[in-house]
């Protein structure tokens, strides 16, 4: 019993610690990028024209709003001890509401700059013009409104309640409700994404082999820097995804202390994964793109000058 119960500690203790600091680093690494990224995509002229760089900056603003609320609180109570969500109802109500909305936007948003990108590689001329910028920012402007609207049921329902121990905790109230958010996070966070991420990414990758626009290499391409990021994402939903499943099918097991401790560390590990879609685009796009680089090696050291781009890689629209 007491080497159970010293396993048993364990595993929490390395649940506690994994989510500590694993989110401390996804906390500083994506506001730091992020910020950078939103920068990078207004100012530089190489990143910034057509529709997709419009895509792609709600993402990130999308992405620097989950990390501060759905995160920050959740690295506030593993330093601190104080649990904010607890202490204010407001917290309570608007983590669930904001973080989970601007989460939805992020990867919807992307799954529309994927769009943009196959259309932009099509043969089709007429095809370019379909998205130009002022279609692209009010296409992202329904994306926000439907999705903080599914997701509004929140702000009623999550609520301080008392369990089983009489800690106040942050919790929903409704099991109906608590059904529909288990769902929609499931089919509108999750599947649907992946399933336009893969489809779109699929037809942009067909256009391009197989000669359908001028092109001299896609090194230095927007559509390079987004494919880095859509699997980059694809490989973070897919685990969101098998821990949603999995919560859904084991919810009503009985399940031992021992149990729990283990579903404890898996559930940190994934949730982890989860936030690398809205913290890794910047160190995709270092990674993937070497004009990238360039351009941020020229932020940081301003003898240098700003690589442009040796040629149009790709048709964008005004």
């Amino acid at each position: 019993m007491s080497s159970s119960t010293a396993e048993i500690a364990y595993l929490n203790y390395i649940s506690r610690i994994s989510l500590t600091f694993g989110g401390l680093i996804l906390f500083i690494t994506g506001i730091i990028g992020n910020s950078i990224n939103i920068f990078v995509f207004s100012f530089f002229p190489q990143f910034n024209k057509g529709s997709t760089p419009v895509f792609l900056l709600f993402s990130f603003i999308s992405s620097l709003t989950t990390l501060l609320t759905g995160l920050l609180p959740q690295l506030v109570f593993r330093l601190s001890g104080t649990d904010p969500l607890v202490t204010y109802l407001v917290l309570c109500k608007l983590r669930w509401f904001i973080g989970i909305g601007s989460a939805t936007v992020a990867v919807h948003c992307l799954s529309l700059a994927a769009a943009n990108q196959y259309l932009l590689t099509s043969r089709h001329i007429r095809h370019h013009q379909w998205i130009n910028r002022r279609r692209a920012l009010l296409m992202c402007l329904v994306v926000t409104i439907y999705s903080l609207g599914s997701i509004s049921p929140n702000l009623v329902y999550y609520t301080h309640i008392k369990n089983s121990i009489n800690q106040t905790q942050c919790d929903i109230t409704n099991t109906i409700a608590a059904t529909y958010n288990t769902y929609n996070g499931l089919i509108i966070y999750s599947l649907l994404p992946i399933i336009v991420l893969s489809t779109f990414s699929l037809l942009t990758w067909w256009n391009i082999r197989h000669k359908m626009i001028r092109q001299a290499s896609i090194e230095q391409s927007l559509t390079r820097l987004v494919f880095a990021q859509i699997t980059m994402d694809l490989l973070a939903s897919i685990g969101f995804v098998i821990r949603r499943i999995y919560l859904l099918y084991t919810k009503d097991f009985a399940k031992n202390t021992y149990q729990i401790a283990q579903e404890n560390v898996a559930n940190s590990a994934f949730t982890l994964i989860g936030f690398i879609i809205h913290s890794f685009s910047f160190l995709t796009y270092l990674i993937s793109s070497k004009p990238f680089r360039q351009n941020i090696s020229s932020l940081l050291f301003t003898k240098k000058h700003r690589i442009q781009p040796t040629t149009n890689l790709m048709r964008t629209t005004p």
